[in-house]
């Protein structure tokens, strides 16, 4: 059993906050400025190095059942996701109207479902069916990598998992490949699992930061990565400057989280928060497409005070539908497909 982090669970509500103020804050507008591009971006850093600790610190210092583990991560993931990009199929084959575009062919949702990444020409990028669904294929990724090495120490494994993941990135960052697999595994995005896991064997070892100058400087640092990150200009979102400065902040605010997890208040809502956070991720385009549409269908977008109530409303609905969708049809759906998660039962040996 490992302890259960309230920090962590805090920050995976802050995570999927930032990914919902992105779209609500550019869905009216035409020219999309850096700066809330880059809010979700860094949501989705966040989530990456809260997913390498937690991977570690759930599987503990020794090996462990990679099977077993995979099926835990399947019944997860897969129920809440492919209902998702079901949802997306159905409406883009049903009623395509409701997408500024979209193309639907079949063979993007077998691949969108076994998680495989393709170049997808509706968005302009390398994203399944339901775009957000990018960010599982790295995680779905990054779980396969972490549970073939099942047979190592946690030391071992998160050593040579940053070696692959480092020198990937490396090979892409000077081979530049063009098709649509290299570049997807060649990414840098994949080290911010990297140094989550590197937080991970510092929970597992105890290690604590006794000294206030610790605190404070790691904040420090934390606040000029996120200064850098949201910052830096560059004619993408997914500059990897910003990366950097959004990762920085992110290692920060992971380190301090838990080493002040044992002064932190428990609050109630950013617990709840942080519990639905998938389901939140999954489901808020829709509210914040839904609500914007409706609300800007009567008012005006180009009213500054109308541009930041609409903004705000939406973001605390999808948050609020994100909840209850997670009490309502996640948690069911995780406690429906747990047996199939369950291992197999020891069968005692037979004396001879």
């Amino acid at each position: 059993m490992t302890p259960r982090y309230g920090s962590i669970q805090y920050l995976r509500g802050l995570a999927a906050t930032l990914v919902v103020a992105s779209h609500a804050f550019l869905y009216p507008i035409a020219d999309e400025p850096l700066l809330y591009g880059r809010w979700g971006w860094l949501g989705v850093i966040l989530f990456f190095v809260i997913s390498g600790f937690i991977m570690v610190t759930v599987t503990g210092n020794g090996r462990f059942d990679g099977p077993f583990f995979l099926r835990r991560r399947a019944v997860r993931v897969i129920p809440m996701y492919w209902a998702a990009t079901l949802f997306t199929a159905a409406l883009a084959l049903g009623a395509p109207q409701l997408f500024k575009t979209m193309s639907f062919e079949w063979s993007q949702l077998w691949r969108s479902l076994l998680f495989i990444p393709f170049y997808n020409e509706t968005s302009g990028g390398i994203h399944p069916i339901y775009k957000l669904g990018w960010t599982l294929n790295y995680e779905v990724y990054f779980y396969l990598c972490f549970a073939i090495l099942c047979f190592l120490g946690s030391t071992s494994r998160v050593m040579i998992l940053s070696l692959l993941f480092g020198g990937l990135a490396l090979y892409g960052y000077l081979a530049t490949p063009q098709d649509a697999l290299s570049v997807f595994y060649t990414s840098y995005v994949p080290l911010a699992f990297c140094v989550g896991m590197g937080l991970g064997l510092m929970a597992l070892r105890g290690a604590r930061a006794t000294s206030p100058l610790t605190l404070w400087s790691a904040g420090l640092v934390g606040l000029t990565g996120l200064v850098v990150g949201l910052a830096w200009p560059a004619q993408v979102v997914e500059d990897w400057t910003a990366f950097l400065g959004c990762l920085v902040f992110a290692t920060s605010a992971v380190f301090l989280g838990v080493q002040l997890e044992p002064v932190l208040p428990r609050v109630r809502y950013l617990e709840r928060s942080g519990d639905a956070s998938y389901s939140t991720y999954l489901s808020h385009i829709y509210v914040v497409g839904a609500l914007s549409w409706l609300a800007y269908a009567v008012l005006r977008a180009e009213d500054p005070a109308t541009y930041i109530s609409v903004a705000m409303v939406t973001i605390a609905c999808a948050t609020a539908a994100g909840v209850l969708l997670h009490v309502a049809i996640e948690r069911p759906l995780t406690r429906w497909f747990t047996p199939l998660a369950a291992r197999a039962p020891t069968v005692p040996a037979v004396p001879t």
